[in-house]
């Protein structure tokens, strides 16, 4: 007779068991049971997408049309407590309570709650799917510690205004752009296992016209050109198989050459040539479309930099020939300013 009594008390726990639970689906990727309703708590097993599992039916909220026996001294039903639960109790195969958190599931309510969550809503992110994008490298599973990225790239931003002290008042204007040539190697960093660090350096030639109109009937043109070279790094901050948004920094330190040519309507003309250095802290961001030829391994690359000129002068050892064009100035000071610039270029990737 024990054995049976075993049996029946078995069949009338599953009964109970049955009666009191209802039906989830695993929404992500992998769910862990955890022993504790905490997220820090110890994995007992790992749930598949599709899964379906018992869920412990006290824990979750009535339908608005089930019967609400919980009434006051008027017949009125009274408000119920519709605690927040993060964690739903569940079994393990081999029976063990565990808790699933409330998130990774979707309850079969059979009834208007299943409206409260979407079908998919992990359809562009799942935090739980550890699956490397594809298509996976070449080198996979291994780490290749050679990769690099070489740029080259052509800009044009708003050119600096004159620094040149004429002594007189300037009547008109004419400010041209600043035009730039840019060429970048980086080598990824061994540290980043991930393939988003890159360290080099750049090397950049840039150049600059504008004319001046003077009162004392003369006419400037200031030419500027400098060439500068300093360390890169980029990170990149978003890709995917065809799209890249890498956001990048460095400075360079720069060689200026700096000519001023002045000419009277009497037909006077004199030129003198500055030089000088500076230091120029940059701050950009890059789009890139990804083998936009296919085949050739090139990216098209679209960005904006912002570049700050620190404080630098630039003199000159050329002689005054004609006093009266100069003001005897032999310094051209520029403050502290910021500039910005776009680029459009090409990007190879080894």
């Amino acid at each position: 007779m024990e054995p049976i009594k075993k049996i029946i008390t078995l069949l009338l726990v599953i009964f109970i068991n049955s009666a009191m639970a209802i039906d989830a689906e695993v929404i992500v990727l992998e769910a862990p049971l955890l022993a504790a309703p905490d997220q820090s708590a110890r994995t007992l097993q790992r749930v598949r997408k599709g899964k379906k599992l018992f869920i412990n039916s006290n824990q979750l909220n009535n339908s608005q049309w089930q019967m609400n026996y919980n009434v006051d001294s008027n017949g009125e039903p009274l408000p119920q407590n519709k605690e927040n639960i993060l964690f739903l109790k569940t079994l393990t195969t081999a029976g063990e309570d565990a808790w699933i958190s409330k998130k990774f599931v979707k309850v079969i309510y059979n009834d208007e709650r299943e409206d409260q969550l979407q079908m998919n809503p992990y359809a562009s992110y799942d935090p739980t799917d550890y699956r490397i994008e594809e298509p996976l490298p070449d080198t996979y599973p291994l780490i290749d510690p050679r990769k690099a990225r070489a740029y080259m790239s052509f800009g044009i931003g708003p050119a600096a205004k004159s620094g040149f002290n004429y002594g007189t008042t300037v009547l008109e204007e004419q400010i041209g752009n600043k035009y730039s040539f840019n060429t970048i190697y980086a080598r990824k960093v061994e540290f980043d296992n991930f393939d988003r660090f890159y360290f080099g350096g750049s090397l950049q030639f840039s150049g600059q016209r504008s004319t001046y109109f003077v009162s004392t009937q003369r006419t400037t043109q200031e030419t500027h050109g400098e060439i500068g070279i300093g360390p890169y790094i980029s990170y990149d901050i978003y890709r995917n198989e065809s799209r890249n948004l890498t956001l990048f920094s460095g400075f360079t330190y720069n060689l200026h050459r700096y000519s001023v040519e002045q000419g009277t309507l009497d037909g006077q003309f004199e030129e003198r040539l500055f030089t000088g250095y500076s230091i120029t802290p940059k701050l950009g961001l890059t789009y890139a479309i990804k083998d936009f030829i296919p085949g050739t391994g090139l990216d098209f690359i679209l960005g904006t930099e912002t570049i700050f000129n620190l404080p630098y002068t630039l003199s000159t050892t050329t002689p005054i020939q004609i006093d009266e064009l100069w003001n005897e100035t032999s310094e051209i000071n520029y403050p502290i300013a910021a500039q910005f610039n776009v680029f459009l270029g090409l990007r190879a990737n080894y």
